[in-house]
This record gives structure tokens, C-alpha cells and sequence, in this order.
């Protein structure tokens, strides 16, 4: 019987699925067969003042898309799934029970796991599939949080911080395009959220960016649109804080639906990539750093291979 397994990883702003069959040839030791991405925008019912409540809309969009990666499972007679929860799922009032309704409604158990936990799973996983061996930090940047995984002389540290593309969108920009102090008020967030943890994910030769903001922005530099946006092209591909720079320069007077239009941005990211891209910007500042290595391969990834 074939080894087919899926890994999914419900997020802040999208929900994701890896079908993967295991694979000697593999240098991760698994063949991807299906990867399927969707925007549940669980960050859009935040309050005001960051409070997290996952409303009936926003069920109603994660169930819809659970229900689809459902049939696909079905579909490749799928022997495991590994399911999780992250981001800003972890303070969601009532997070369990819209976790539960879930799992009931779409037969598909999810665990709640921790930001440290998704710190290792993403980092074990993009540095597997780049065969990364040294020291680096992995940084996975997503909706509601951005975890760290920094490996220094075969020493580990996970850290999960509240910085989020989508999350940080809500609470700062209030008009399109954003205004100069909304932007201003976010990167000083920004900061004063790295620098107390700048000693825990700087000192390292090499840092790898996930997530979405990071693959749009490594596309954007690299010239790489639409269905071509894949593993296999954005893998491995260098940014450098002046490209980033120069890619924020870009964006950042535009409205969202000419980011669309004129830069060929995906319209459910397009709206969160300026912040998304601050906060990488700010990563690499506060580390010292000049590039980082992008990689599509994260947490689904690890989820396959960490015990």
C-alpha cells in the first residue's frame, strides 16, 4: 500500500494542504503530489484592540475550505493526516470550541499546538527541504504571528512573537493607501517587538524567510507570477534588504486594488503585503543581516517529518 499522507496547517489568514507520498529520491524524503492554499481571514474579526474572536463568517469560510481538503484526502486515499492550528487560533476566545465544530462537522481532528511547537515544525521543515545543516535562523511570518527558529552550534531556540501581516493590517492601517503615520506607528511596533528578542534570533550566517508575505515579495524581486509561484521556483532564492526596500517603495503609495492591477499581486494578500513586508524588513535590520534565503517549504513540511 502506497504511503500517502496530508499535513495542514490552519492559519490567521489562510489554511493550507500538502498531500505527500514517501519518497527515497526525495532529499526530504517526500514526493508532494497535491498542495492547496485558501483565505479564511480568521485575523479579520480582531478587535480593536487585538481581542480574538472567531465569528460565525469566519467559521463559515474555514469550513468551507476543511470540507474541500476533505474530498481531496478521500480522494488520494490518504492514510494520516496531520492537522494543526496556529496563530492567532491560539487566543481566540472560544478558540476550542471553533476548533471542535471543525473537527466535527468535517471529520478532520485539528491540534492546537504552540508557538514554539510551530516554530520547530517550520524551521525542521524549510531547512529539510532547502538541506540546510548549519547554523541559521528560520523566521515563518504569517497572518496573526511570526515564529523563530534559530540553530547556533546544534543548540536549538523556538520564540513566537505577536507579529503578524494581517493582524498588524487591522490594528494600523486605516486607510488605502496607508497613510505615512499609520506606517510609521507599525514599524515602531515593529521594533519594539524584535529588540527584546534580538539576542535569542541574531549571531547567525544564514536566514531563511516562510510565509506568505516573504514567497510574494521573493516573487515580486524575481520576477515570478501566478501558477509559477511554486516550491520548486522560489525555493533557495535570495532577497536583499534593498530589494525589499525597493519592493516596499513600490507598494506602499499604491491602493490595494492597483497592487493588484499594475504589480500582479494576489488580491487576498495584496491588502496585508505592505506590513508583511515591514516586518520582514525590520527582522533583517534588528539581526544585522542584509538577505535571506525564501522557502515555500515550512511547517506542512515539518509536520511530516518532526516526530
Amino acid at each position: 500500500m502506497k504511503d500517502i499522507v496530508a499535513s495542514i496547517d490552519l492559519g490567521s489568514h489562510t489554511a493550507r494542504l500538502l498531500i505527500a507520498q514517501r519518497s527515497k529520491s526525495s532529499p526530504w524524503g517526500w514526493t508532494p503530489l497535491v498542495r492547496r492554499r485558501a483565505y479564511i481571514r480568521l485575523a479579520d474579526d480582531s478587535g480593536p484592540e487585538g481581542e480574538r474572536e472567531i465569528g460565525t463568517e469566519a467559521t463559515a469560510r474555514a469550513l468551507d475550505v476543511l470540507r474541500d481538503f476533505s474530498r481531496l484526502i478521500a480522494d488520494y486515499s490518504v492514510r494520516r493526516v496531520h492537522a494543526v492550528a496556529t496563530g492567532i487560533i491560539r487566543d481566540a476566545i472560544h478558540g476550542d470550541r471553533f476548533l471542535n465544530c471543525l473537527s466535527e462537522t468535517t471529520g478532520i481532528s485539528i491540534a492546537l499546538i504552540s508557538g514554539e511547537r510551530e516554530a520547530l515544525l517550520s524551521g525542521r521543515g524549510a531547512c529539510a527541504a532547502l538541506s540546510i545543516h548549519g547554523d541559521a535562523l528560520v523566521f515563518d511570518l504569517g497572518g496573526g504571528t511570526t515564529e523563530f527558529l534559530r540553530n547556533m552550534g546544534g543548540e536549538t531556540t523556538g520564540v513566537s512573537l505577536a507579529l503578524g501581516s494581517a493582524v498588524l493590517t487591522n490594528r494600523f492601517i486605516r486607510s488605502d493607501p496607508p497613510a505615512v503615520g499609520d506606517l510609521d506607528a507599525l514599524s515602531i511596533e515593529i521594533e519594539q517587538c524584535l529588540r527584546p528578542v534580538a539576542s535569542d534570533i541574531a549571531g547567525v550566517p544564514l536566514v531563511v524567510g516562510t510565509g506568505g508575505s516573504v514567497t510574494t515579495l521573493a516573487a515580486m524581486v524575481h520576477g515570478i507570477t501566478g501558477k509559477d509561484i511554486l516550491p520548486e521556483r522560489v525555493n533557495g532564492l535570495t532577497v536583499t534588504l534593498s530589494q525589499l526596500e525597493r519592493s516596499l517603495a513600490q507598494m506602499k503609495n499604491l491602493r490595494t486594488a492597483e497592487r493588484v492591477a499594475r504589480l500582479g499581486l494576489d488580491p487576498d494578500r495584496a491588502d496585508v503585503i505592505v506590513a508583511g513586508a515591514l516586518v520582514i524588513i525590520g527582522i533583517l535590520r534588528v539581526m544585522g543581516i542584509s538577505e535571506l534565503m525564501a522557502s515555500m517549504s515550512d511547517l506542512l513540511e515539518g509536520l511530516l517529518i518532526v516526530p
